[in-house]
């Protein structure tokens, strides 16, 4: 065979190239994240309270997470206010960046060029893409008229300052339109869960490309509901470690390949396994020593849910099976209970009464010399850690976020997912639309 290279792969947040290698048994796969990001070199020497804004490049849910540290970092607590706000933007991240997932899942079934009207039968691929996507596409789009009600701009919001958020709502009328995303993106949710009922369950076309994909039992990592501990368990569900954001970096090794703009995360002391084959450039280390992090980790962790999103859950797990799961079909339906959830919450935290206060912030008296935090993001578990001097300057800072924790994850999935097409003959377009769909959940 011949080289492939897959560069640009759809619906993936950060710029990827997988490269297939010919090499003499299984090909040898690289996942390659190919953007440089020094948000060091950005934020070193500046005020540490201008990095929330800084940050937000990364992704909008690092500009909760930076704000976060800095309210560690100089020991000031938000007012109840501040943190309704802070939460309703969290549950916009999520719902938007859940639904563009399922937008692209969706429209790689279907031909977007055909018009609806169209009456073809055959191959997904000779059908029209159905509404659903229009509406995907429109309520992504009122979840970012929320953000930017919540903070300003929904790319890069400006809210989140140490100690709480920098603006009330500017008018009266916000809190009732607020309410009608709400309520919008709740009716919505509850019709794409009956097309995915029907389109995930029932299509057995779309999953039989992707059945033989599955994860390894890998150990999975993620944060404790209501509580600041992170908890760690192994691919058969059972506690291995629970820590808080303080000794992460004592858990957690960074492997650097020349070939790769992000390392590739991995347990420390931990060990046993099956050794890991060397295209991830992890050779010596084992299965034992890699996790992962997400919807499918926080799914696997069986916290409580919101009563609909736990009513599919059930129905979910009395159909296939029990946790922990590390299926491509419990990937995706994770996304969806957790574009349920949220769905649930924003029209709870949406209320005027969460939304109002006598205080945006308390402002802080004095500064610590370090900062920790840990929080959840749709894609997984973000970690910040900054170290000034005694003018607030940063000395120091540590970002992880999910493209590291889950490199050497993705990592094996395309090493299998390559092979497994492969051995079925497939051209480098149905190679590509598998990986595409494999790596979109993560």
């Amino acid at each position: 065979m011949e080289e492939l290279i897959f560069d640009g792969l759809r619906g993936l947040d950060e710029q990827v190239r997988v490269t297939v290698a010919p090499k003499q048994g299984a090909p040898q796969v690289f996942f390659q994240i190919t953007s440089p990001r020094d948000f060091a070199g950005l934020c070193l020497g500046r005020p540490v309270e201008e990095l929330p804004r800084i940050l937000t490049i990364l992704s909008p849910a690092h500009h909760l997470a930076s704000a976060l540290t800095l309210d560690n970092l100089f020991g000031v607590q938000p007012p109840p206010m501040a943190v309704n706000m802070r939460e309703a933007l969290r549950q916009n991240f999520f719902f938007e960046n859940h639904l563009r997932k399922f937008y692209f899942f969706i429209s790689a079934g279907f031909n977007p060029f055909l018009p609806s009207s169209s009456q073809a039968k055959g191959t997904l691929e000779d059908q029209s893409s159905p509404h659903i996507l229009d509406e995907i596409m429109s309520h992504i789009a009122l979840a970012q008229d929320a953000v930017n009600l919540l903070a300003g701009r929904s790319d890069h919001p400006l809210s989140a300052v140490a100690g709480g958020v920098s603006r009330f709502l500017p008018k009266e009328e916000n809190f009732d339109r607020l309410l009608q995303i709400a309520n919008s993106c709740l009716d919505f949710v509850k019709k794409l869960g009956k097309f995915l009922h029907q389109y995930l369950m029932n299509n057995d076309g779309l999953w039989s490309q992707l059945r033989e994909i599955a994860l390894p039992p890998l150990s999975f990592m993620g944060l404790e509901e209501s509580s600041e501990k992170i908890f760690l368990k192994d691919g058969a569900g059972r506690p291995l470690d629970t820590f808080s954001a303080d000794t992460l970096l004592d858990k957690i090794g960074l492997n650097r390949e020349p070939w790769s703009y992000e390392p590739f995360a991995f347990l420390k002391n931990m060990s046993g396994g099956a050794k890991l084959k060397e295209p991830i450039g992890l050779d010596g280390f084992d299965y034992n020593q890699c996790f992962f992090v997400g919807p499918l980790a926080r799914f696997n962790q069986n916290s409580r849910l919101t009563p609909l999103a736990e009513e599919e859950r059930q129905w979910f797990l009395q159909g296939s099976g029990s946790l922990p799961r590390f299926d491509l079909l419990a990937a995706y339906w994770s996304l969806f209970l957790e574009v349920l959830g949220v769905a649930e919450n924003m029209a709870e935290i949406f209320q005027k009464e969460k939304l109002l206060g006598a205080e945006t912030r308390n402002i802080p008296t004095v500064m610590g010399r370090e900062g920790r935090a840990v929080l959840e993001s749709p894609k997984g578990l973000i970690y910040h850690h900054y170290r000034v001097d005694e003018k607030g300057l940063v000395q120091e800072i540590d970002v992880l976020d999910a493209p590291a924790l889950n490199n050497a994850l993705r990592s094996l999935l395309a090493q299998k997912t390559a092979e497994i097409s492969l051995s079925r003959n497939d051209s480098p377009l149905e190679m590509q639309r598998c990986l595409e769909l494999v790596l979109l959940p993560f």
